[in-house]
Parts: structure tokens; sequence; C-alpha cells
């Protein structure tokens, strides 16, 4: 997840953050003060900051800096598991600000409300195009508005709805009739050409609850933790395999992310021509990334150094380009000796604490390390173990499975320290692959 950019800022302590709150919009430094103030506001739970956060929603001004903090007060207060703020919440679905009406709609989501006049203001307001259907029937299908069942469906068939608000509904009418309509349309999403509607059908067979999508999930052209989302939604807890799939195999199988194992869709490049496909890996789309990195894949490395090295630099700038650069150290073999040098200084860069724990290339990094230097993956591997060290768990995961590839037992012993511990991880995943390595081991 990213940093927020007032996390980028110096900090406000709970008593600056009320202060500013207490002015009048006409002393503000900035229009952005109010808002500033919620946001690390929100850091402080307790009964004071839930009523000055209250006391912000029910605020009837038109300034923009409190229209912009009133919708920020309301996600707070659903994260804050404020459940007393859900009548004020409410409330806002009936406001002439539609980001609000969105945001509360969320929110009540969040605070699982069961109040059935809410319930029926949300499906009312499906009728109003101005308004985020895809939120609501979000809403809707996980807060159990099954007496809205007709309503819902009159939405899908009146043929003024787009693909994205189309996928929401069908998810919510499929959980909330127990399955009685077809999901054919979400498979089908995931391999639209756009990759906002593939990210948008995942999130719908998140919210389906149908199992039976996951298989599709597994091979849409999405950046892999699009997936993990999917497989931690929809894999039941305590059950290690379901018909033909094993729940440590398609973990592994999304971590190790490589194109192979998806669905692509077609794109023409020149093959040949290794700038057009290293630059592709520069592309916010991530079917194309994917697309160059299956031909890149097939390449020698004396032949993509030279690009790949000239363009590490963008790289080091570019999250995603990275991620997919580390991949494709990973991938190919014959690296030279200068180039080896470099991919390990790039490793390290991406381990380092420059970054925040959850950068989705650091997984890739340590997997990759062990490729280029793995007395520095043996030196490392307590701290990679370590869920409070390493507090990613496709980290702690990624460290098991360096740690699975030790051959000599006793050597595998004394990194694990003798126990199991691990299999009390704090993240299910870890701990099913933990038991399987065990399992295998000792």
């Amino acid at each position: 997840m990213q940093l927020s950019p007032f996390d980028n800022l110096p900090p406000l302590s709970k008593e600056e953050a009320i202060e500013i709150l207490e002015k009048p919009p006409h002393e503000l430094n900035l229009s952005s003060d109010y808002y500033k103030a919620v946001f690390h506001l929100s850091k402080y739970p307790g009964l004071k900051t839930e009523q000055l956060l209250l006391n912000l929603i029910v605020n009837k001004s038109n300034e923009t800096s409190i229209a912009i903090a009133r919708r920020k007060a309301v996600e707070s207060l659903a994260r804050l598991k404020c459940y007393r703020a859900i009548p004020a919440i409410g409330k806002c679905l009936s406001s002439s600000d539609e980001y609000l009406v969105e945001i509360s709609a969320w929110a009540l989501k969040e605070l699982d409300c069961n109040d059935q006049k809410l319930i029926k203001r949300m499906v009312i307001l499906l009728d109003d195009p101005k308004q985020n259907r895809r939120v609501l029937c979000q809403s809707l299908g996980a807060l159990g508005g099954i007496s809205e069942l007709t309503r819902l469906k009159a939405c899908l068939e009146n043929g003024q709805v787009s693909l994205i608000e189309r996928g929401s509904l069908i998810a919510a009418i499929f959980k909330l009739s127990g399955g009685k309509i077809d999901v054919s349309e979400i498979r089908s999403n995931l391999l639209d050409e756009n990759q906002n509607s593939r990210h948008c059908a995942v999130q719908d067979a998140i919210d389906s609850g149908d199992i039976g999508l996951l298989p599709s999930v597994l091979k849409t052209p999405v950046a892999p933790f699009f997936r993990f989302r999917a497989i931690n939604s929809l894999w039941p807890e305590n059950v290690q395999e379901i018909k033909t799939m094993n729940l440590v195999s398609i973990i592994d199988s999304t971590l190790d992310d490589h194109p192979d194992k998806l669905t692509l869709l077609p794109r023409k490049y020149q093959e040949d021509d290794i700038e057009v496909l290293v630059e592709q890996l520069f592309n916010t789309d991530f079917n194309h990334c994917y697309l160059a990195q299956k031909v890149l894949f097939s390449c020698s490395a004396d032949e993509i150094w030279p690009c790949v090295s000239y363009n590490i630099y963008r790289a080091k700038k570019d999250y995603g380009a990275l991620y997919f650069f580390v991949n494709l150290f990973r991938n190919v073999d014959g690296w030279g000796e200068q180039a080896c040098k470099e991919i390990r200084e790039i490793l390290l860069f991406c381990l380092s604490n420059k970054w925040p724990a959850n950068m989705k290339f650091r997984p890739s990094a340590i997997l990759a390390m062990k490729k280029f230097d793995p007395n520095y993956c043996w030196d490392n591997i307590f701290d990679w173990l370590n869920a409070n060290y390493t507090t990613f768990w496709a980290s702690r995961y990624a460290a098991l499975i360096v740690l699975e590839s030790i051959k000599d037992r006793e050597y595998f012993l004394e990194a694990i320290g003798g126990n199991k511990s691990l299999i009390n991880d704090k993240n299910r995943f870890v701990r099913a692959k933990a038991a399987k390595i065990f399992e295998c081991k000792i």
C-alpha cells in the first residue's frame, strides 16, 4: 500500500490536529489543513478523536476545505470502527456531494450497518446516474440487502449501467441470492482489454464470494497482489486443497509470477527489438509488461543487458518497472560478471530501508538474491523470517522458499533454530508454507 502524501510531511500531534480543527476556515494557512488534521488525528483513537470527527461530519458548511475534510472524517470513523457514527454517516447518503455519498456507502459497509432504512436508501441511489453504483452495489452485497434483490436485478437489466457497474451488480446478486445468477460475465471481464476493468473484475470475483472464479483470477494479467487479495478472500480458512487446487502451490506460483501461467491479451510488438521490449516493462498496463517479459525470458543475457543496464536508473524511480526488472534477473541465466555485480547492487537497493516494507518487488528480490549472492541470503534469513523485522508476509514467504532450497538437513535445522515456531506465523499463507516444509524436512 502506498503511503499517503501527508505521511511525507512533518507529523501533527493530537493537540496540533485538534487546534487546527477548532479554527474557523478563514484562519487556515492552507485550504487542505482540515484534511491534514483529520488524517493525523485518526492516528490517535479515542472518544475525543471520534467526537471531533463526528462534529465535522454534521457540519453543514459548504466551504470546500470542510467538504473535503468531511469525506476523510467519514473514512476515518469507519477505519476506527466507530459504530456510534452510523446514524451521522447514514445522513450523508442524502448529501448533494456525490463523493461524500460514495465514501459514506463504503463506510457503512465497513461498519456492518444493518439499518434497513439506510440499506433501502442505497438501493434508491442506484437510480441516480451521478452516484458511484459500484460502491453502492459492493456495500449492498456485503450488508445483505436480500429484500432488495428485485431492485438489483431490475438495475442490471435496464441496460443503463456500464461494464464495471454490471460486474458489481452481478457480484452482489450472486452473493445475496446464494449463487442464483450466471457469473460468466465477471469471468469475461477478467480478460478485458482495459486494465482498470480487469482490476474491477477481480474485486467483483472477491465480492461474489464464488471460489469457482479463482482459477480465472489466477490467470488474470494484473499485479500479483490483486490475485493474492482474491486468494485471501475466497480461500476458506484451515483448508489446504480444493478439487485440483492446492493452497501452497497457488501461492508459490503467484509469487513466482511467470507470464506462462497467465492468460495474456495479444499485442503486436517487434519481438526482435530489445529496446521496444524493455520499454514495455515501464508500461502501466501489466499485460504489456508480461508480454514483453515473456519474449525477453527467451533472449540471452548478453543480448539484453546493454539495454537493461541503460534503463536501470529509470527503473529505480518506477516501482512497477523495478518489479519486472527483478523478475527478469531471476528468470534469465548467463549474466556476465559486471552484470551480476550491478544486479546485486539493484537487489540490495530493493531490499534496503529506503522503501516501505510492503513494496511488491521485495519478495522477488529475496528470491533473486539466492541466485546472485547466496551468502547474503544465509546471513539475512533469520531477519527475513522474523515477523517483527519483516512485516510483509510475502517477503517472509519468499524467505521460506529460499529456506526450502537448502539441501543440507543439518544446516536446515540450524537455520530454523531447531523448532517449528514459523508454523505459528500470524499470516496463514506463511503458516501453510512452513508446515509443508517442516513436514517434508523434519
